[in-house]
């Protein structure tokens, strides 16, 4: 069943990925030729070159990630469905997710701060924000990022422990 859990999430970011450079294409368009190639897309296509810039590059970063962890749990899911769950492997696998993680995380902070430096640079204001610049911590990705790396240096120590115990008569 989680199986199916992380390839459905995967197909769901190769989609998601798709519709961002679809949105980021109308966009693009819509800004440089002054509309939208067909009139329904005006309401989808995001009239801020700035809002466009950090849309897609974080929304990229966040689906190429996604399905890059799917493809790792993929891995660690056939060692778990072979029955042999503690395995070197899944120890690397699930350090780099932990790995990807915090990309994923550094990605969209950093994007973030520079979308707001360019924006103040250049004088775009929003009314409804303060135009200081503001980093925003996601403490449960954090969090996810050292439970893995707990858990994949519990795996390592399992993966140890089944290899000693094959050398014992």
């Amino acid at each position: 069943m989680l199986k199916v859990a992380v390839d459905v999430a995967w197909v769901i970011a190769c989609a998601l990925l798709g519709f961002i450079w679809i949105i980021t294409a109308i966009s693009v368009f819509a800004i440089s030729t002054g509309g939208a190639p067909i009139a329904a897309f005006e309401r989808i296509a995001i009239d801020e070159p700035g809002r466009i810039a950090a849309w897609t590059l974080i929304g990229t970063i966040f689906c190429v990630g996604a399905m890059i962890i799917c493809a790792y749990l993929r891995g660690v899911f056939e060692t778990l469905v072979a029955g042999d769950p503690f395995v070197p492997e899944n120890a690397r696998r699930l350090r780099a997710i932990a790995l990807v993680l915090t990309v994923i995380e550094l990605a969209r902070m950093s994007i973030s701060v520079l979308v707001q430096i360019l924006l103040g640079v250049f004088g775009v204001t929003d009314a409804d924000h303060d135009p200081g610049i503001s980093l925003s911590l996601n403490f449960s990705v954090w969090f996810s990022v050292v439970t893995l790396v707990v858990l994949a240096q519990v795996f390592s120590e399992g993966a140890a422990l089944r290899e000693e115990q094959k050398m014992t008569i």
